[in-house]
């Protein structure tokens, strides 16, 4: 079994590379898009692979790193996710912004991949939500008091917590709290 390989690029199509680790072989690798936005021709790279089997395809799938890889393992554990469709959905973003979807729930990040629909999203979303509990650790944000009470008035107003957290996000944090408000209000309509 192949675990990781080491090479050049040798050609770039559209979901997939060419690499060449030794002048004699060329490996098809089909890769996360994010992945090949990056890559150059002739540029030496190295690959995590995951060896896909079926009665009438052989496929080998790279990832840059082992995170990319973990992620696609555990999208491969949900019954209605493919190897196609797991490497779309790690590759439609960064990690980071994939990580933050499941954090704070967001249905919306995952049904707005290509081919996953909202009952494939909320699948995913319920699944990884449950391991990344135990695999990841989310990245603690500590709060001022002014963020705290900016959340507080957004849920007051009918908005869900992780919709009022990420919307603190998008505000100037110099301006008063009624200034805080009333931005995090114009961001979340």
């Amino acid at each position: 079994m192949i675990g990781k390989i080491i090479g050049k690029v040798e050609e770039i199509n559209k979901n997939y590379i060419l690499l060449n680790p030794n002048q004699q072989i060329f490996y098809k690798l089909f890769l996360p898009a994010i992945t090949l936005k990056q890559l150059k021709l002739g540029q030496n790279a190295s690959f995590y692979i995951y060896f896909h089997v079926r009665e009438n395809e052989i496929s080998l799938y790279g990832f840059p790193d082992k995170k990319y890889e973990q992620i696609f393992h555990m999208l491969l554990k949900i019954p209605t996710v493919g190897p196609k469709s797991a490497l779309n959905i790690i590759g439609f973003n960064s990690l980071k912004n994939l990580t933050d979807a499941v954090y704070q729930q967001n249905v919306q990040y995952f049904s707005q991949i290509p081919g996953v629909g909202k009952k494939t999203a909320q699948k995913i979303l319920l699944d990884l939500s449950s391991k990344f509990a135990v695999e990841f650790k989310p990245q603690e944000k500590t709060l001022s008091e002014e963020d705290k009470l900016v959340i507080e008035a957004l849920q007051s107003l009918g908005f869900k917590k992780t919709e009022a957290v990420s919307s603190l996000e998008k505000i100037d944090k110099t301006k008063s709290l009624e200034e805080k408000i009333t931005q995090a209000i114009k961001n979340l309509k």
